[in-house]
This record gives C-alpha cells, sequence and structure tokens, in this order.
C-alpha cells in the first residue's frame, strides 16, 4: 500500500500555519518586488542623469579643445601686428649673404619673441618665404630636405586662406630624437599692401600637452575612458587602452557598445573633425545604488523577519481560546459533555466559547430531557417496550452527530460547498427521521434514511466503504417501523468497514415469500469465526427472552435493540437472523409480517 502525504495537503494545514504562511509570503513578496522596482528605478535614472552629465562634460571638453585651437591659429596672426616684420617679408631676397643674414636675424628674433608665449607646448613657429626662418624651443630640423614643393600642407596652405591642419602623421618637424609627436597649424601669409600677394605661409608645431591637460581635468569613472580620433579614426588620446575597441566601434554604430554593459557618449570638434568618445562602465556607475539597494534589502528583510516574529506571537495569543475550543470540541466528540471553555475575555473569541460552553450545555440538557422524557414514557407502558426505547436513543450518538458536523466543517473548508450542503440534509433527514421513532413510515423513507446515513459514511471514509440498495418498487409505500434498517447498516458498516483497510460494500436488498418480507443486509467485510457468531445468536434469542435485560456493553447492541423490537411489535416469530463467516463477510435478514391486502388498502 503506498504511503500517504494528505497531511502536506495545504487544506490540511491548521488555521494558524496557514495564517503564518500566507502573511510572511505576502510581506516577502512585497519587500521584494519594492525593493527591486526601487532599484531598477533608481539605476534607470541615475543612468540617464550620468549619461547627460558626461555628454555636457565632453561637450564642455570640445569647446575647450576648440578655444584652445583657436588660441593656435590666432599665433599664426602676429606677424600682421609688426610692420617690419611684414616689410621684411615683402622685400624681395636678399642678393648679399649680409642683407640675407640680417634678414634672418631680424624675423627669426621676431619668432623668439613670440616663443616667449607662456605655453609649454608650442614647441616651434616657422615662417616660409623665400627661405625658411623658425625658432623652437629644442633643436629641430628639417626633414627631408628643404624642398616646401614637396609637402603636401605647404601647397594646400598656398591654396586656401583657410587655417591648415597638420596632424603628427604628416608632420616633418620633429625633435632630433624623434620621440615626441608634434601637430601642426599652417596659415597663409599675404602682403598688407597687396592682398591678393601671397609671401609665403607660417607654421605653428605643438605637442599634444596641452590636448593632455585639457583631457584629465575630465574625470571618467574607474573603469571608463576617455579617448580623442582624429578623421582618420587613429588615436590622439586615449586616457584607458583597454576600451580602444568600444571607442572605435561606437563611431561606426553609436549604440554599439550600450549593451554590454557601458555607457557610452561622443562629441565632435567640428574645427578639425576630430571625435570626442567617453566610455563609462556601468556597474562602476551603479556601484553605489547597488550598495545601497543591497542594504535596503538587508534592512527590507529584517524588518519583515521581526514582523513575522512578531505576527506568530500575536497570531498564537489570539487564536489560543480558538484552538482550545476545537481542542474541547474533540473531546465533546468523544461522547465528553461536562467540558467547560474557561475564559474571561468580552471580544469575538469570548463570544464563540460562551455560544460553545451554551452549545455543549443544551445537548447534554437535551439529552438528559428526552432521557428522562423517554424513560418516564417507556415506564408506564410495556415492559417489553424498553428495549425499543434503548435502540432508538442508542442511535443518538453525540459523536455521529459531532463527525457529521466535522465532516461537513471539512468539506466547506476544502471548497466542496456541494457535498457540504449534501450531507447537511442528510443529516436533517437522519434526525427528523429520529423524532419519528414511535411513528411507521414507508418503506420507501426508511430507504431515504439509509441513503443519507450511508452517503454521510461513505464521504467519511474517504471512498472505502461502498453500498447498493435495491428494494423491489412495490414494497416501497409498505409501512414498516421508524429506524429498523439504519441500526442494522450502522453495524455493518462498524463491523464491516471500521476493521477492514481495503474497501467494503454494503448490500440491501428484499424479498417477499410466505406472508413475510425479508430484508438482506449483507457486507464483504471481515466476517466473524464460529464461535463469534454462535454468540451473537445466543445473545439475540437471550435478549428476546429476558425482555430488555441484555447487557449494552458488548458487540450487536443495535441489533439486539432491532431484534427486540420486531418481536414485541410482530411476536416473536419475526426477527433477525446472522449468517457470517470469517473473511467473507456478514449477512443479516430481518423478518416481519407481509400482507399484500393491506398494502392495497393502503394504496385505496
Amino acid at each position: 500500500m503506498k504511503p500517504s502525504f494528505r497531511l502536506w495537503k495545504f487544506s490540511e494545514w491548521s488555521i494558524v500555519s496557514k495564517l503564518i504562511m500566507m502573511t510572511g509570503l505576502l510581506l516577502f513578496l512585497t519587500v521584494f518586488f519594492a525593493s527591486y522596482l526601487s532599484y531598477t528605478r533608481y539605476t534607470r535614472d541615475f543612468q540617464q542623469q550620468s549619461a547627460d552629465k558626461v555628454q555636457q562634460i565632453i561637450d564642455q571638453v570640445s569647446l575647450n579643445m576648440d578655444t584652445y585651437l583657436d588660441d593656435l591659429y590666432r599665433l599664426t596672426l602676429f606677424p600682421y601686428r609688426n610692420a617690419g616684420i611684414m616689410q621684411a617679408l615683402e622685400e624681395p631676397p636678399a642678393k648679399t649673404e649680409l642683407a640675407q643674414l640680417e634678414k634672418r636675424r631680424l624675423i627669426e628674433n621676431f619668432l623668439d619673441e613670440m616663443m616667449i608665449y607662456p605655453r609649454e607646448d608650442i614647441l616651434r613657429v616657422s615662417i616660409v618665404t623665400d627661405a625658411i626662418y623658425s625658432s623652437a624651443r629644442l633643436p629641430t630640423k628639417l626633414v627631408p630636405d628643404e624642398n616646401m614643393e614637396a609637402y603636401d600642407w605647404y601647397k594646400r596652405a598656398l591654396a586656401s586662406q583657410e587655417y591648415i591642419f597638420v596632424s603628427a602623421r604628416d608632420n616633418e618637424f620633429i625633435r632630433s630624437s624623434g620621440n615626441v609627436q608634434v601637430f601642426s597649424v599652417v596659415k597663409q601669409l599675404r602682403s598688407i599692401s597687396n592682398s591678393q600677394h601671397i609671401l609665403g605661409v607660417i607654421k605653428a608645431d605643438a605637442n599634444y600637452k596641452g590636448i593632455e591637460d585639457i583631457m584629465e581635468k575630465a574625470k571618467m569613472s574607474e573603469g571608463g575612458g576617455l579617448f580623442i580620433l582624429d578623421e582618420q579614426r587613429e588615436f590622439i588620446y586615449a586616457s584607458n587602452p583597454l576600451h580602444k575597441n568600444i571607442a572605435l566601434s561606437v563611431l561606426s554604430d553609436r549604440n554599439a557598445a550600450s549593451h554590454k554593459g557601458y555607457i557610452v557618449n561622443s562629441t565632435t570638434i567640428p574645427r578639425m573633425q576630430w571625435h570626442i568618445v567617453a566610455v563609462n562602465s556601468i556597474s562602476d556607475m551603479n556601484r553605489e545604488a547597488i550598495r545601497t539597494r543591497n542594504n535596503a534589502l538587508l534592512l527590507s528583510i529584517s524588518g519583515a523577519l521581526i514582523a513575522l516574529i512578531v505576527l506568530v506571537l500575536l497570531v498564537r495569543h489570539f487564536l489560543k481560546p480558538l484552538l482550545a475550543i476545537v481542542k474541547l470540541m474533540k473531546e465533546v466528540e468523544l461522547g465528553r459533555l461536562d467540558v467547560t471553555f474557561q475564559s474571561s475575555r468580552r471580544d469575538e473569541m469570548g463570544y464563540l466559547g460562551f455560544a460553545f460552553n451554551r452549545l455543549v450545555g443544551r445537548i447534554g440538557e437535551m439529552l438528559r430531557e428526552n432521557t428522562s422524557l423517554v424513560k418516564e414514557v417507556y415506564e408506564s407502558k410495556l415492559l417489553q417496550q424498553e428495549a425499543q426505547i434503548n435502540a432508538l436513543f442508542s442511535q443518538i450518538q453525540p459523536h455521529f452527530i459531532f463527525n457529521t458536523l466535522n465532516l461537513i466543517s471539512l468539506s466547506m473548508q476544502s471548497g466542496k460547498s456541494g457535498q457540504a450542503i449534501q450531507h447537511i440534509n442528510g443529516l436533517s433527514s437522519i434526525l427528523r427521521g429520529m423524532s419519528q421513532w414511535d411513528k411507521e413510515i414507508t418503506l420507501r423513507q426508511e430507504i431515504e434514511l439509509l441513503h443519507a446515513y450511508l452517503g454521510i459514511q461513505s464521504s467519511r471514509y474517504e471512498g472505502r466503504l461502498h453500498y447498493r440498495i435495491d428494494i423491489d418498487p412495490s414494497l416501497t409505500d409498505y409501512p414498516v417501523p421508524a429506524l429498523l434498517l439504519q441500526p442494522v447498516v450502522e453495524n455493518a458498516v462498524v463491523h464491516g468497514c471500521e476493521r477492514k483497510k481495503e474497501p467494503t460494500t454494503i448490500t440491501v436488498v428484499s424479498s417477499t415469500r410466505d406472508g413475510r418480507l425479508l430484508i438482506v443486509v449483507q457486507d464483504d467485510g471481515p466476517g466473524m469465526d464460529g464461535d463469534a457468531l454462535l454468540q451473537l445468536r445466543r445473545k439475540l434469542d437471550d435478549s428476546a427472552e429476558a425482555g430488555g435485560s441484555a447487557d449494552r456493553r458488548h458487540a450487536g447492541i443495535g441489533l439486539i435493540n432491532v431484534n427486540k423490537r420486531i418481536k414485541v411489535k410482530y411476536g416473536d416469530a419475526y426477527g433477525l437472523s446472522v449468517a457470517s463467516a470469517l473473511s467473507e463477510g456478514t449477512t443479516v435478514t430481518l423478518a416481519i409480517p407481509y400482507t399484500a391486502a393491506k398494502e392495497q388498502t393502503r394504496h385505496v
């Protein structure tokens, strides 16, 4: 036989367990979802604000870079502020070496004065006209030669009045050691007297220190970086070489890195078509938010646990009276009617306890009143009718009523309201039938009582009890004493089903023979051996002869009382007969007079 796990069903939990479990679950789910939604909303807003802030920073960096380059461009306009230098530049080439030397000295002295400009990133300023004039902070040389027509930037400068930017890759002026990157700004020089006359070009060379100073003022997150790329997608500045691939990918697809744990912002320096890219790690940006979320979640869970502990204590305190009443109900179910709920409470629990005491007291009072009344009535009649009285009241057992009420309660708690209503109707039919114990009823009504009783017991034994009632329809209007078959069927349930773990079937059939109505109640329970059967038959015979003095403490009390009632009403020729065999079940045959003419008269 497979083990049963019914104890784990939620419907069978105690009300304390259900209340604590449901409240705790609701509490923890509320804490979890509130923390999760707060964290999600906070991080989304924080990331958006951070992205906007970073965008403002790099926009400011772009503006600073543009201002820096603008200062560099203005440096190329210094010769126009010195009339002597412009005049020397406009003069035709000197014919003597002395004149050439004096011209070079004049122009380069002017360039030396320009180099006093307090910017360490300016490495060299050169003027290229009929010759190359330059002033530098460090020794430099022209590479590869002095044929300026070979340089692309020189040709572009002569062909345009705009500023020409020369990247480090295309720059010919480098330090002798060759390890410093230099970029240049070139501007065409025109004659003041004749603006259509091109004198040459002025070229300012600078390293990237000024750019680095500007970029280092813009701080990114520890896991991020700031980058400048030129129009050829080559890096001019990179604060974190690990994220160069992200910076390159964002220029081709601005959303390329946004789904890989990074927030990427970019802007452009229009003057040179440079790109500034800022990369920030989302995990670094959200580190504080995650810490705050974890602390808040820990605090919330701790609060929820404390609240749950308080709830357990309060539930146990408030439901203690209810649990005490349930315990007392179980004792009443066993037949103890002297129990009392002790409480001085004035709330709903107190009222429930008061109602319980009143109910138990009323049941006990009713039982005493009914017992006293029955005693008085039957003592005034024939002594043989005492067996009938005792047989009736032996059916009114408190434990059956409480078992049925408990079954109805469990059905309603399990959501089986239809089954609960059916059991209520069945109990009502049984109680109504008990109220007619001193009357005759039709066999149809007696069968209805059997259906009600067996229906309740079948539900109580959870499908282990099966029954079949097959009564001839022509006999259903025949009058019989009330509660004639129910004790016999109850005996079959008690001794046939309760003592057997396997399913039990009870069959009720009828027949007529030789002026007798025979009703057979058969079960396939454990049955009886020969000694037990002989002892039961002796009790049935002895009770009929003793006139109600049979010992009720022994088994078969229901059968004995029914047998007495039949013999008192119809005579010793009628009554019960029992047949049984061990492991084969028990068969009880009930015999009463049957007169077809009487039945026909009843129909008329």
